[in-house]
């Protein structure tokens, strides 16, 4: 008898999800790009495998509304990767693959999008051919930390580019190389496209940006070619801008590097993508050294900094390594706990100012052998090559070490940049 219960309410339940066009159910645990309402959520391909091999071109995201009983579209994008997770970022990177979601792609949504979930009984699920998405935002900072929220896609529908344009949240400015969203704008050097150039606040009433408040991005590479001192800068590289890739939420932009080692000899290639968001963006360095290095260099370190320029005093600048640590004011005068700054092993800082705040993270993947230190230099009288502007003023980054024994593999190394503004 319990037997006949059972599978009649199996039958009843799936003559049910039948109805309803509900294809599949997935819970995702994620975590927020950034910590805030504008931020993205990013969902990998393999998180959903319902949608894997389906044709990009006939989806489309859906949330519920469930005080207006109706399922709205909402802006959404889809990145591709290659296997080795690399972004796809023309047609002509790809194979025919790229008309289908795959594993490892990138489903790109905001946070602020996520709804509530659709009663099973609801007619509208009759004229939809859904899956269903359970998203928990597994983050600390995040206001409702594993709650569940909902969002549906929608595999049989004729995606809208129009759509998509309509609500871009990023503007591109092809000539200048500039990227603005509703929070700030922030441009790229002409002879070094790897670098951020400048970055402007946009005004609390809107009606325009504030000053550039940076004087320009440093990196700088030390140690040992053959045993004899090595040191080299930005001068030091050739850079080009070889691809853009201009969507609704993301824009994702390539550059292709080398450094000049020796004379003439140049490092291989080495890609380094931005992804611009909202509220920030990702630094992609990806790092494939085609032989041991080991055996040329010794002691290597990289210092990747963004030096500030004077006008940004005017917002009051403060650094803080971690709630345990004092935040100091950026005045460009020298103090002993901006000396101690230097020695915190650390991966992780934040700028406050009365403009907007700076979220700062270098993410190191486990198997990426070298080691993060914090980097502060506040000084006016310091000189520090190559400079636009004398002296150092809130000179502020990361230094890392142990560059001789990387492997001959692919390395992703990511700085990520989360930017609010005070209202």
């Amino acid at each position: 008898m319990k037997y006949y219960i059972y599978f009649g309410l199996c039958v009843l339940l799936s003559g049910r999800l039948a109805h309803s066009h509900v294809l599949e159910v997935d819970t995702i645990r994620t975590n927020l790009v950034c910590a805030d309402d504008n931020s993205l959520v990013v969902v990998s391909g393999a998180q959903i495998p319902a949608v894997s091999g389906r044709k990009i071109k006939q989806l489309s995201l859906l949330t519920y509304s469930h005080s207006q009983q109706a399922l709205d579209k909402i802006v959404f994008q889809i990145d591709q990767k290659d296997a080795q997770g690399r972004y796809i970022l023309s047609t002509k990177d790809s194979d025919n693959s790229i008309n289908t979601f795959a594993d490892n792609d990138e489903l790109v949504f905001r946070k602020k999008d996520l709804g509530r979930r659709i009663e099973r009984s609801s007619e509208l699920l009759t004229h939809y051919t859904l899956i269903e998405l359970e998203v928990i935002i597994d983050s600390a900072a995040a206001e409702s930390a594993n709650e569940s929220r909902w969002l549906y896609i929608d595999v049989h529908s004729e995606n809208s580019e129009s759509d998509l344009e309509n609500n871009k949240q990023l503007i591109y400015e092809q000539d200048n190389d500039v990227v603005s969203s509703s929070v700030y704008k922030t441009g790229f050097s002409k002879t070094h496209p790897f670098l951020l150039n400048n970055f402007h606040w946009r005004l609390p009433d809107q009606s325009g940006w504030g000053a550039d408040i940076t004087d320009m991005m440093k990196i700088r590479h030390l140690g040992r070619f053959f045993g004899l001192p090595f040191k080299r800068t930005q001068d030091d590289y050739s850079s080009q801008l070889i691809d853009v890739k201009q969507g609704p939420l993301r824009i994702i932009r390539r550059t292709e590097n080398r450094i000049k080692v020796f004379w003439k000899l140049k490092s291989p290639a080495l890609f380094i993508d931005y992804i611009m968001m909202p509220d920030g963006f990702v630094m992609d360095t990806m790092i494939d050294i085609p032989f041991n290095i080991s055996f040329f260099f010794s002691d290597l370190q990289t210092i990747t900094t963004m030096d500030w320029n004077h006008s940004a005093a005017k917002s009051d600048l403060r650094i803080q390594a971690a709630k345990e640590y004092p935040a100091m004011l950026i005045n460009g005068l020298p103090s002993e706990n901006k000396t101690a700054f230097n020695q915190i092993m650390g991966n992780t800082f934040s700028l406050a100012s009365l403009r907007g705040n700076f979220n700062v993270t270098l993410d190191i993947p486990d198997d990426f052998p070298i080691q993060s230190n914090l980097y502060l230099r506040d000084s006016i009288d310091e000189i520090d090559s190559p400079e636009n502007v004398p002296g150092q003023f809130g000179n502020i980054g990361f230094k890392t070490t142990g560059w001789e024994n990387i492997e001959n593999k692919l390395y992703h190394l990511k700085f990520t940049v989360c930017v609010t503004a005070v209202k």
